[in-house]
């Protein structure tokens, strides 16, 4: 009687389950930005004007998320990184003629369907040809910047993104300053194993 209870107890107890299952592994987000190879000029004041080794556009970009629906996982810069306190990129920044190619985010996020990447997008100011330019986003945008955008990162997988901006032809000259307008667009979306 006593090996029939116990038996019945632990065929009970296997039978049971914590609720909990197993975590699928994450897979990695890789978020590349360069800027348009035709974007080459600007004009200011019926002159133009080509970005040389000392012209400079920062590109603050800051507080990236990737969302699936309402649910969003928060991007960090690097796979080492813990929090994403803001960084700064010289866009125009050239390397043997050719605009440099800056991994903004890479990060690990959990397996699944994405529809949308934000992430915060400023510039402040612009150098070129010894002239420093203010630039400003227009008042009736965010600071936020949003790309709505389907795509899928599989668990032990690497998904790279690359984006392409237009930094000289995004702006559009306002008074004593330049509004900074972001044209950005997607080249390529690549999984890596």
């Amino acid at each position: 009687m006593r090996n029939l209870i116990f038996f019945t107890l632990i065929l009970i107890l296997s039978a049971c389950s914590t609720g909990v299952e197993k975590s699928k592994e994450p897979g990695v987000l890789r978020i590349t930005l360069t800027a348009d190879p035709s974007d080459t000029t600007i004009t200011i004041v019926n002159k133009t004007y080509q970005p040389d080794s000392t012209s400079i556009m920062y590109l603050n970009i800051f507080e990236a998320k990737v969302y699936s629906d309402s649910n969003y996982a928060k991007l960090v810069p690097t796979l080492e990184d813990f929090r994403d306190d803001g960084n700064y990129y010289n866009i125009i920044k050239r390397e043997n003629d050719n605009y440099q190619t800056y991994t903004i985010y890479e990060s690990y996020v959990p397996p699944g369907e994405f529809d949308k990447i934000q992430f915060g997008l400023t510039a402040s100011m612009l150098y070129i040809d010894g002239f420093g330019i203010p630039l400003q986003l227009p008042e009736d945008e965010s600071l936020l910047f949003d790309l709505d955008l389907d795509f899928f990162v599989e668990e032990n997988d690497t998904t790279e993104i690359k984006l392409q901006i237009k930094p000289l032809e995004s702006l559009v000259r306002y008074r004593d300053t330049y509004l900074y307008k972001r044209e950005i667009e997607v080249v390529n979306i690549k999984h890596l194993k």
